[in-house]
């Protein structure tokens, strides 16, 4: 039988978390909360958030 590493056992306490947090979210609000978070990665990292590849620079 195959063990489950612990990085493995981190993922799945993080997945079921928020999936906890989300299960009774409508789509729209899912995407509102997605929104929210990648917005405030990019500000935190410096990355700009395109809608298309087509956008971007080079």
């Amino acid at each position: 039988m195959k063990s489950i590493s612990s990085i493995e056992q981190e993922v799945n306490q993080i997945r079921i978390a928020i999936y906890e947090k989300t299960k009774n979210m409508t789509p729209a609000q899912r995407a509102e909360r997605t929104n929210k978070i990648a917005e405030a990665n990019a500000k935190k990292y410096g990355f700009k958030i395109v809608a298309n590849a087509k956008e971007r620079t080079i």
